[in-house]
C-alpha cells in the first residue's frame, strides 16, 4: 500500500535510518549497549505507511546524537512544497528570503545569512550554483526535489562533518541502490499560476532495481517547465521638497512648507533640516527676507517629503528545468560495499524579461506638486502620499534577463566494517555555474525647457495597496522610431535625438561563476572498550575549490539602429492583468520586443579595439559589472579530524556522545584583473589598459574542537548539549579581491563661488580578508510523550569573531601613500581624506573609499527553538486520523559596533495539520515571519529598508485511486500574501511584491 503525504516540516528526516546515506552521527556503540538501549525505548504501536514513516522520523530524532531537523519525500516521489526552499521553511530556524526573484529559493538557517550555511550532498562538499548576490546562499530552485530522498539540517556539526557551517550543515540526500526497493514510479503534474494565468507541465520516471541480491542500479529523470511571474511596485526615492523640485519661489515654498522646516540651523536629529538649508541660503539670509516666521517648525524640523520616483515592474521567468540522478551499488560481502552516485540539474530561463515603467523627478528634471495633507510617520516625517509630476523624465524599460543556473557531479564511496573496525573512503568531482545576462533596452522621453506635455498623478496608498494608484497623460509617451544621432563616449550607455527629446539607452550587465570542486576523504574508526570510550575515529580530507568570476557591463556604440522597425515597440504584456487588477496603475505602459530587438542590432561595430559582452555589445570596462567580477579565488584544503565517541550510565540512565576537534589548513590563491591607470578624463568606456592582473597568495588554518552528549533523563525525556567551533570562508562573491578608482567628479553642493570640490570614488579590493569564526553552545531537551510524538526546546547561543563588514570610514580607508590610487600623497583631517597633490587653494579632492575588513568587535547570535509534533492516533474513530505540527523560532543578534544582522526575523512560526486514512489524506500548513530588515542597495536610496511581518497558507491533499495510482492536488499561498518592504515607518512602502496564488496536480503511479 502506498505511504500517504507526509507532513514532516520541523521533524528529522526518515532518510536518516537509510543505510549509507544517513550520514549524520549515529549509534555505533558495541551490541550490549544497543541491546541496553532498546530495553530502554518505550513500547512503539506498530503502524504501516505514512504513520510508520513519521514514526521512523521521530525514532531517528530521539536516537541520533547531533541535534538535527529535516524534511523528506511525502512517499509519493515528491515533497509536498512549492520547490526545495519553501519545504526547507518548515523546520524551526529556517526562513525563505522571498526577496530572492525567480524562484531562487534561498534561505537563512538560525536568523544567520544563507552564506553562513554549508550546503553538501550525502554529506560530502559539492560545487552547487554560486550565489551572484551577498550574502545568499546557494539557489536550492536550481534543483528539482523529486531526485533527492530528504534533506537534513545538521545544526549542531561535530568533527567528522563538512566545516563551514557557521550556522549550521543543509545535507542534500540522494538514497543509494541497495537501500531501495525494487519498481519505478513515473508522475506527471500541471502547474497553474494564477497570476498571469501561466500554466507548466514536469514530469519524472525513475526506477530501481536489484540485478543481484548484492548489487543494485537506480535512475531519476525530472523535467518541469517553468512559467511564472512576479510583479512589483517599486517606490524607489523618497526626497525631502526644496524649492527646485517644487517649481516654487523661495517666498511661495517658505510660506507653504516652512513649517515642516526648524527655524534655527539643525545641531542635532536624523532628519532635520533647517528652512534657511533647503532655500539654499544662509540662517542669516533667509531670516533677513523674512522666510522664517512664527510658523517655521510649528509642525516639525524634519522636512516635507514624497515619493519622487515610481517602477511598475514585472517579471516574467520562462525556461526548464532538467534534474536526473543515478548510481549504482555493489556488495561483494556481508562487510563491504561499493557504490557510485551521479547527479546532474540544468535550469535554463533563457526569455526571462524584465518590464519597467520608470517615472521619477531626478537629477534635477520634472517638478513635484504634493496634494492633499501630509501623514507624521514614526521617524518624524511629514510623508506627502500623493503627488503629481510634471515635465518629468519618463522611461519604459524592458530586460531581457537570462538566467542559468547548473550543477553536476560523481560521488564514489567505498565503506568496510568487522566487529573492530569501520572503513570508509569518498571521493568528489562536481562543477556548479550560474549566470545571469540582462541585456536594458530603455526609451525615455526627456524634461524640456518649454515642457515635455507629461503629468503623472500618483497616491503610494502610505503602505496599503488598496488606496494606491498611478496615471499618466498623454497615453503615448515613447517613441523607437526616432533619429537616434548623438553618440558619445562620456555617455557611453545612450544614442540621443538630435533635439535631445527622447534617449534610446542599451546597457545591462553581464555576471558569470563556476565553481569546481574536487575532494577525496578516507576515515577509520576502531571500536574499543576502554572505559566509557566505545570508539575512535579519525580521518583526512583533501579539496580543491576553484572558483572563477567574469562580469561586464553593455554599451550602446555600434549597434545597428537603422534596422529597427515600428512592430518592436508593444505594449507591456504584464500591463493588463498586473497584480491581477488588484493595483490601479497606468495601463498604457510601452516595452521593446528585446528579442527581436537584440537580433536586429547586432552584431555592432567594435569600439576603439576594445571588446564584446556575451549577448554581443560592447563592454563599457568603466563599469562595476566590469571593475569587480573578473578574478579566479582558489582554495586548497588539507583537512584532519579525530574524535571519541563514548556512551556510560549514571544512575541506570544512559549518556553518550563524542568529543573532537578538526585542523584545517587553507592555501588561497587569488588572481584579480586590478585597475592600475585612472580613466582619462571624459572617457566613460575605458579599455583594458586600465587593468592588470594581479596574483595575491593567503595562508591560514583553523583548530575546531567539539564535544556533544545526549543523556535519558528518563524513558521518554532526552537532553542534548553540544559545543563546537565553525567557521566560514569569505563568500568568493560577496567580497570582490579587485580594486577600482575613477576621476574625480565636481561636487556642486559643496563647491562655492572660490572653492571648487571633487569626490573620487575608490573601491578596494577585499583580498586579505581571512575566515570569521564561531564558538557555539546548544541544548536541546525533547520529551517523546507517546509512540510516534515529540515535544522539544531548544537553546543556541553563537559568539561570532572576525565577522566581515563593509565599511567607508576614511579614518581607516586613507593612507597616507596614497595606495596606489593613482591621486598621490593622502591626508586625513578628522573629516575628510584630502589628496593633498590634486588640492591648491581654490580647488579641493576628497577621497572616498569603501571596502571590508574583519570586524574586531564580536556578534552575538541567540536562539530558541519549540517543536511540538503529534500524532493523534490514541484517539478512537473519526479522530485518531488527525496529526500535527507546530513549532516556533526566536532569534535575536546583536553587534556592539555595528546594526544586527539583516535579514533576521525575531520571531517564525509553522502551523500544520493533517487528517489521513489508508484512502486519502491532506494537510495544511500556515507559515509566518515577523518584520526583518534590509540592506538598503540597488537603485533604492535612503535607509536600510525593512519587510512588513507576512503569513501564509498552503494545502495539500491526496488520494489513491487503487494500489498503484495516487492523485494529489497542492494549493500555494491560499491566502493571495503580498510582500511589502517600507522604510522606518510602514507608511513609507518602498516594495510591494505580488506572486498570486499556484496550483499543482500531479497524477503518479507505481510500476
Amino acid at each position: 500500500m502506498l505511504k500517504k503525504q507526509i507532513i514532516l516540516a520541523g521533524v528529522a528526516t526518515t532518510a536518516l535510518l537509510i543505510g549509507s546515506s544517513a550520514y549524520a552521527q549515529t549509534d555505533t556503540s558495541a551490541p550490549a549497549a544497543t541491546a541496553q538501549a532498546s530495553q530502554s525505548e518505550p513500547t512503539e504501536v506498530v503502524v504501516t505507511g505514512f504513520r510508520k514513516s513519521y514514526a521512523d522520523a521521530v525514532k531517528s530524532k530521539r536516537n541520533n546524537i547531533e541535534i538535527t531537523d529535516g524534511v523528506s519525500s511525502d512517499g509519493l516521489g515528491r515533497f509536498p512544497d512549492l520547490n526545495v526552499g519553501e519545504a526547507l521553511q518548515r523546520v524551526p530556524g529556517v526562513q525563505i528570503n522571498r526577496e530572492a526573484e525567480g524562484r531562487n529559493a534561498t534561505i537563512n538557517l538560525r536568523g544567520m545569512p544563507g552564506s553562513y550555511a554549508r550546503t553538501t550532498l550525502n554529506g560530502e562538499a559539492f560545487a552547487e550554483p554560486p550565489a551572484l548576490d551577498s550574502d545568499s546562499s546557494g539557489p536550492l530552485g536550481a534543483f528539482n526535489s523529486d531526485i533527492f530522498s530528504a534533506f537534513v539540517v545538521e545544526k549542531s556539526p561535530m568533527a567528522n562533518a563538512q566545516s563551514g557551517g557557521l550556522s549550521g550543515n543543509i545535507d542534500m540526500q540522494i538514497a543509494p541502490a541497495l537501500s531501495r526497493k525494487d519498481g519505478g514510479f513515473a508522475k506527471a503534474s500541471y502547474e497553474y499560476n494564477t497570476l498571469g494565468d501561466l500554466g507548466s507541465p514536469a514530469f519524472t520516471v525513475g526506477y530501481n532495481k536489484h540485478l543481484s541480491s548484492n548489487f543494485a542500479m537506480f535512475g531519476t529523470v525530472a523535467y518541469k517547465r517553468e512559467k511564472f511571474r512576479r510583479d512589483t511596485l517599486r517606490f524607489n526615492t523618497y526626497s525631502r521638497l526644496e524649492p527646485t523640485i517644487t517649481g516654487l519661489s523661495n517666498a511661495d515654498f517658505a510660506s507653504t512648507y516652512g513649517q515642516y522646516y526648524s527655524a534655527d540651523a539643525c545641531s542635532s536629529g536624523t532628519f532635520c533640516q533647517s528652512l534657511a538649508s533647503a532655500l539654499g541660503m544662509t540662517q542669516a539670509a533667509a531670516e533677513a527676507a523674512g522666510y522664517i516666521t512664527s510658523t517655521t517648525g510649528s509642525k516639525g524640523n524634519s522636512g516635507a517629503w514624497a515619493d519622487s520616483a515610481i517602477r511598475q515592474y514585472s517579471r516574467m521567468n520562462d525556461g526548464t528545468l532538467w534534474t536526473a540522478s543515478a548510481g549504482m551499488e555493489w556488495k561483494p560481502n556481508d562487510n563491504t560495499k561499493v557504490g557510485l552516485i551521479g547527479y546532474y540539474s540544468d535550469r535554463d530561463l533563457p526569455k526571462t524579461t524584465q518590464y519597467f515603467l520608470i517615472d521619477a523627478v531626478w537629477d534635477g528634471a520634472g517638478i513635484m506638486t504634493p496634494n492633499g495633507d501630509p501623514v507624521q510617520t514614526s521617524d518624524g516625517r511629514w510623508v506627502y502620499p500623493e503627488v503629481t509630476y510634471t515635465n518629468y523624465p519618463a522611461k519604459s524599460s524592458t530586460r531581457l534577463y537570462s538566467q542559468h543556473q547548473q550543477s553536476k557531479g560523481l560521488m564514489a564511496n567505498f565503506d568496510w566494517h568487522n566487529d573492530q573496525w569501520h572503513i570508509t573512503a569518498v571521493a568528489t568531482k562536481s562543477q556548479g555555474s550560474n549566470s545571469s545576462t540582462e541585456t536594458e533596452l530603455d526609451l525615455q522621453t526627456n524634461s524640456t525647457t518649454a515642457g515635455n506635455g507629461l503629468t503623472a498623478s500618483l497616491n503610494t496608498g502610505l503602505g496599503d495597496l488598496d488606496n494606491f494608484s498611478y496615471s499618466v497623460t498623454p497615453d503615448q509617451r515613447n517613441f523607437l522610431m526616432e533619429d537616434w544621432t548623438t553618440w558619445s563616449a562620456s555617455d557611453p550607455e545612450n544614442w540621443y535625438t538630435t533635439d535631445k527629446a527622447y534617449t534610446l539607452n542599451i546597457s545591462g550587465s553581464e555576471s558569470f561563476a563556476t565553481n569546481d570542486v574536487t575532494s577525496a576523504r578516507f576515515d577509520a574508526e576502531r571500536y574499543v572498550s576502554w572505559g566509557p570510550i566505545t570508539s575512535i575515529q579519525g580521518g583526512v580530507r583533501l579539496e580543491q575549490n576553484r572558483f572563477k568570476s567574469t562580469g561586464f557591463r553593455n554599451m550602446a556604440y555600434g549597434a545597428q539602429l537603422d534596422n529597427l522597425t515600428a512592430d518592436m515597440l508593444i505594449n507591456s504584456p504584464t500591463a493588463s492583468s498586473f497584480m491581477e487588477g488588484d493595483a490601479n496603475i497606468s495601463t498604457n505602459w510601452p516595452a521593446i520586443d528585446a528579442e527581436k530587438f537584440i537580433a536586429a542590432v547586432t552584431p555592432v561595430a567594435v569600439y576603439n579595439g576594445g571588446g564584446l559582452t556575451a549577448v554581443g555589445f560592447n563592454i563599457k570596462y568603466t563599469d562595476g559589472a566590469f571593475a569587480n567580477y573578473n578574478y579566479t579565488n582558489q582554495n586548497d584544503l588539507t583537512e584532519a579530524y579525530i574524535q571519541a565517541k563514548f556512551e556510560t550510565a549514571m544512575n541506570g540512565r544512559r549518556i553518550r556522545g563524542n568529543f573532537g576537534v578538526r585542523y584545517e589548513d587553507t592555501q588561497n590563491k587569488i588572481n584579480t584583473l586590478d585597475q592600475v591607470v585612472n580613466f582619462a578624463s571624459g572617457d566613460g568606456v575605458g579599455s583594458l589598459d586600465n587593468f592588470a592582473v594581479n596574483s595575491l597568495t593567503n595562508k591560514y588554518h583553523q583548530w575546531l574542537p567539539s564535544a556533544i552528549f545526549a543523556a535519558d533523563l528518563t524513558d521518554d525525556l532526552v537532553l542534548r548539549g553540544a559545543y563546537y567551533k565553525t567557521y566560514v570562508r569569505p563568500q568568493a562573491r560577496q567580497y570582490s579581491p579587485v580594486s577600482h578608482f575613477y576621476q574625480p567628479i565636481l561636487n556642486g553642493s559643496m563647491t562655492t563661488s572660490t572653492l571648487s570640490v571633487y569626490d573620487a570614488t575608490v573601491t578596494l579590493g577585499n583580498n586579505k580578508l581571512h575566515p570569521y569564526l564561531a564558538d557555539s553552545v546548544d541544548l536541546s531537551l525533547e520529551w517523546y510523550n507517546r509512540p510516534n510524538s515529540v515535544m522539544s526546546l531548544a537553546w543556541f547561543k553563537k559568539k561570532i569573531t572576525g565577522r566581515i563588514v563593509a565599511t567607508s570610514d576614511p579614518a581607516i580607508l586613507c593612507p597616507s601613500d596614497g595606495g596606489g590610487w593613482g591621486y598621490g600623497a593622502l591626508s586625513w583631517d578628522g573629516t575628510y581624506c584630502t589628496a593633498t597633490e590634486l588640492t591648491t587653494a581654490s580647488s579641493v579632492t576628497h577621497v572616498n573609499a569603501s571596502g571590508a575588513y574583519n570586524l574586531d568587535s564580536p556578534t552575538y547570535v541567540d536562539g530558541i527553538e519549540l517543536n511540538i509534533q503529534q500524532n493523534l492516533d490514541f484517539l478512537p474513530g473519526f479522530w485518531k486520523n488527525f496529526g500535527g505540527n507546530f513549532n516556533y523560532a526566536y532569534t535575536t543578534s546583536k553587534s556592539d559596533a555595528i546594526a544586527p544582522f539583516p535579514g533576521i526575523s525575531k520571531h517564525a512560526v509553522n502551523l500544520i495539520g493533517y487528517y489521513e486514512t489508508t484512502k486519502f489524506g491532506i494537510r495544511a500548513v500556515y507559515n509566518w515571519r515577523s518584520a526583518y530588515d534590509l540592506n538598503a542597495n540597488g537603485t533604492y536610496t535612503g535607509g536600510a529598508r525593512s519587510v512588513r511581518a507576512r503569513g501564509q497558507l498552503d494545502m495539500s491533499a491526496s488520494y489513491n485511486l487503487n494500489d498503484r495510482v495516487t492523485i494529489s492536488l497542492d494549493g500555494y499561498n491560499l491566502t493571495n500574501s503580498l510582500r511589502y518592504e517600507y522604510e522606518n515607518d510602514e507608511a513609507i512602502v518602498r516594495n510591494i511584491d505580488y506572486d498570486g496564488r499556484t496550483y499543482t496536480l500531479t497524477v503518479k503511479t507505481n510500476f
